[in-house]
């Protein structure tokens, strides 16, 4: 028999080698077929081919081989992500995903209640194969369409879902408002591709202080967009600090002090991020252009969780352009808008951009006497404002018309007259706040049938307010009550004329069954049918 030369021996002893890490190899790869027959044999197989190789070294090795084997295999064992959807995923996709694109929905009606509804705007990068970001808007009088309609944009620029409640509205419980929009909330996060870290709520006036109020209290939503008011409907006793607050006010809103003083005072004891923007106008929801910053406000929290390895550029460029304007104000004479809109800039880009410049130059307006005068004075005038709130409050029981009519011109004076800014503001807040207390007042009148009251209240709003269209659509009801059938249709077309358009309300109104067949109200629903037509 022919010897066998080392060289020989140790080639046989390589195959061995190699054959036998192939053939372990193979039958780790598949698991599920092989895991009984792995988890038998490898214990005496292993054993032996380790000895055979490497001897009692080897033996000293095969326990913590083994066990690493087994660690490799149950992760090999781990069900993979399908990349596509699965058909128990495509079953459970909702009718709602047939809806189209960069459309505005005005009628969803929830799946497990049908007297809940929503309108709904999806933005053209909405698909079921990836996970939008979702606002839900409240409106104060359930018009669930009018913040859809009205920032439609701004969603479909960020990618956002938008969403609007047309059940949740003022003068309902606040256990009522919390059913309505868990009701709402439990929909979206089951009828569309959502992603469940990035659900956003957003009101204006009592609209906000209910979402600022679910936000506080549920966890699962991740910041708020409160516009026209701030303080939560309900308090609550968690002390949530891991949550986003963005507010916008009109410098003429009666809420104005109130945003001021939340933001500067109620959050500033908190870690969540905040901030509150102003614009010039009074109660209402802010235009397309305030809203786009509460959306990069939302953008750039989100970049601050999860920073990318690059900016995208329309957050650069919303950075670039902030800071030329900052610039073009430092080279000014420093006022205290310049001192706020510092502030604003650090507290949007914060982390995210090199602000060396401005907490230089945001110390430097923290000592400046001028602005700290500026701040004081506007501390005088918003305690002026209340007490003069009051006064006027208890006027209402005490007054007969002339004097509010007094009042009222004394106040339009000062505004026309005042050279003062501030001060003109304060006295457009207080003839906005008397509106919505004069409205108020008219509305739980006519909710008791106290017809002096009704007339008494309705004539200080129109005196106060008389282009708002709402003052006149209620004197029209007091009168057809007071039997002024004739006074009734013509202060309805006062309110047509300063843009009432909600046909539905007025043809459904029961106060008006007594003239809604006559000649005169079919004419005055045509002519807001007319309107309309030209406005679109």
């Amino acid at each position: 028999m022919r010897k066998i030369l080392v060289g020989e021996l140790v080639s046989i002893k390589i195959i061995k080698l190699f054959n036998m890490n192939l053939f372990l190899f193979f039958l780790f790869r598949f698991p599920v077929i092989n895991l009984a027959i792995a988890f038998l044999f490898s214990k005496v197989r292993l054993f032996f081919f380790i000895t055979f190789n490497f001897g009692r070294v080897g033996e000293c090795l095969y326990l913590p081989i083994l066990i690493v084997s087994f660690a490799l295999q149950s992760c090999s064992a781990e069900k993979e992500e399908p990349n596509e959807l699965t058909t128990e995923n495509i079953q459970n996709v909702s009718k709602l995903l047939s809806l189209p694109l960069r459309e505005v929905i005005s009628n969803v009606i929830c799946e497990n209640d049908s007297l809940k509804s929503y309108s709904i705007y999806l933005p053209s990068n909405y698909s079921i194969k990836s996970k939008s970001p979702v606002i839900i808007s409240f409106d104060p009088h359930a018009s669930g369409i009018t913040p859809v309609s009205l920032y439609k944009n701004n969603a479909e620029k960020y990618g956002y879902i938008i969403v609007g409640s047309n059940n949740l509205q003022n003068g309902i419980s606040w256990d009522e408002s919390q059913n309505i929009a868990n009701i709402l909330i439990a929909d979206i996060r089951k009828r569309l591709s959502i992603n469940e870290q990035r659900i956003y709520l957003m009101g204006f006036s009592g609209g906000a202080r209910v979402a600022n109020a679910i936000t506080i209290k549920n966890g699962a939503i991740e910041g708020v967009i409160c516009c026209g008011a701030s303080i939560p409907v309900a308090k609550s006793n968690l002390s949530r600090t891991n949550y986003s607050f963005i507010g916008i006010v009109g410098n003429e809103d009666f809420n104005y002090i109130e945003m001021r003083k939340y933001d500067m005072v109620e959050l500033a004891g908190y870690n969540s991020k905040h901030c509150l923007l102003t614009f010039d106008g009074k109660h209402e929801w802010p235009a397309e252009g305030y809203m786009d910053e509460a959306f990069l406000w939302l953008e750039l929290n989100e970049l601050r969780k999860n920073r990318p390895l690059k900016i995208d550029t329309v957050i650069s460029n919303s950075f670039n352009e902030a800071i030329m304007v900052l610039n073009k104000s430092l080279h000014k004479k420093a006022t205290l808008e310049t001192y706020i809109f510092l502030r604003k800039i650090i507290n949007f880009y914060d982390g995210l951009f090199d602000l060396s410049i401005c907490y230089s130059n945001y110390k430097l307006l923290q000592k400046n006497s001028e602005i700290g005068n500026e701040l004081k004075q506007e501390e005088i005038i918003w305690a002026t404002e209340e007490n003069l709130k009051q006064e006027y409050l208890k006027a209402f029981q005490t007054q007969n018309i002339g004097w509010w009519s007094n009042i009222i011109s004394m106040l339009n004076k000062k505004i026309n007259s005042n050279s003062e800014k501030n001060m003109a503001q304060m006295n457009k807040r207080l003839l906005n706040f008397l509106s919505l207390a004069s409205y108020m007042q008219t509305i739980a009148s006519l909710n008791k049938y106290i017809l002096p009251s009704v007339e008494f209240y309705s004539k200080i709003f129109l005196m106060l307010d008389p282009k708002n269209f709402e003052a006149h659509y209620l004197r029209a009801v007091f009168l057809i009550q007071k039997g002024d059938n004739k006074g009734a249709v013509k202060s309805l077309g006062l309110a047509i004329k300063n843009n009432f358009t909600d046909i539905y309300r007025m043809q459904n109104d029961s106060s008006f069954s007594l003239i809604n067949k006559t000649p005169e109200f079919e004419a005055l629903i045509n002519e807001i049918k007319i309107k309309s037509i030209k406005k679109n």
